[in-house]
């Protein structure tokens, strides 16, 4: 057991040091160091006060999620303990964790925010390496020696273990699909998805400022959490009017686009009549849309939109509140209620 743990250890230290190197000799590190070091005394600071501020701990619940378990008045005796510079920093970690619920590493890095000078962070790479005290330990002895790696000071270390280089997302072709998607082509918009949500934070962030060919197709790839829809195209196109007009389709799409839940992927489903109430340059845009594969006719349409909404969870879009199909567990949306504050 003790042979693993020194080459744990061992493999922990090289890992860190590789990435500190690499961290440290990158363009745009000092930046986004000089922006963590604002930041860490803002909070260092308020930490400092007695008593710490509700406001202070819950900033320090959303920095460190691990503390949610403790109570407002468990975080502040465990700050008072950490406070005291009469101990070793590993001797006051193992005494308030071995108090709480929380973790070494949270105690640890809770003990960096309050003094982020004098003790190193656990954070980023370095967090899920530290398991125990003598992990911990093991640790403090690798931060004293960050000098020889370019390093000054415990602050620039937690920001060289957090930063990330941006990735070249062109490199791979992919911002130029970006560029070239159209909100009709789900397939590739999956797969683009799926691509931008493996990114990291500053990479999504470049792609983000690119152009779309519509505003939909941002919403789809880059918003956090999404909702299949399925659409009742036919009650969309006519939206209470004798009139059926496909550019009520379009104007949609605009509506969807705002909503900050990505309302994708989407399905389409007209009345088989369909192909006979549009006329003249419509329906040559009608014979466009139903060859997508997420598009379909069907009689009555209506089945088959409480059949999808029921096997895919999805949201329906319509102003029919389908009574006689008993839709009480579907949730059904009119368009004029989709808006960035829609929770689906």
């Amino acid at each position: 057991m003790a042979k693993a743990s020194t080459d744990r250890g061992i493999v922990m230290i090289n890992d860190i040091q590789n990435h500190l190197k690499e961290a440290a000799s990158s363009e745009g590190f000092y930046s986004y160091y000089g922006k963590r070091k604002e930041s860490l005394g803002r909070l260092s600071s308020g930490l400092r006060k007695n008593p710490v501020s509700s406001s202070m701990i819950e900033k320090v619940v959303k920095t460190i999620p691990g503390l949610k378990s403790l109570s407002y008045e468990e975080i502040e005796f465990s700050i008072d303990i950490l406070r005291e510079r009469d101990r070793e920093p590993e001797e006051r970690v193992q005494y308030v964790s071995s108090l709480s619920a929380a973790s070494v590493a949270d105690i640890a890095q809770l003990l960096f925010l309050i003094d982020p000078r004098n003790n190193p962070p656990v954070n980023g790479r370095v967090r899920k390496k530290i398991k125990s005290i003598d992990d911990y330990r093991k640790w403090l002895s690798t931060a004293r020696s960050i000098g020889k790696y370019g390093i000054q000071d415990y602050i620039m270390l937690e920001a060289a273990l957090l930063y990330e280089k941006p990735e070249v997302a062109a490199k791979s072709g992919l911002a130029e699909r970006i560029n070239r998607v159209l909100h009709t082509n789900i397939s590739e918009l999956e797969t683009l998805r799926d691509a931008v949500s493996s990114l990291s934070k500053s990479a999504r962030g470049e792609l983000g400022n690119l152009k779309f060919t519509h505003p939909y197709v941002k919403s789809a790839l880059f918003s956090r959490r999404s909702r299949p829809v399925v659409v009742d195209g036919s009650n969309i196109v006519f939206s209470m009017s004798d009139h059926a007009d496909l550019n009520r389709i379009d104007d949609l799409f605009l509506r969807m686009s705002s909503c900050r839940i990505a309302l994708f992927p989407y399905r389409i489903i007209f009345d088989a009549n369909i192909r006979f109430t549009l006329g003249g340059f419509q329906q040559e845009n009608l014979d466009r849309l139903l060859s997508l594969p997420q598009v379909e006719t069907y009689s009555p349409a209506d089945d088959r939109i409480i059949f999808l909404a029921r096997e895919n969870d999805s949201v329906v879009i319509s102003y029919d509140r389908f009574l006689d199909h008993g839709a009480a567990d579907i949730t059904i949306i009119r368009p004029e209620e989709i808006d960035e504050s829609l929770r689906v």
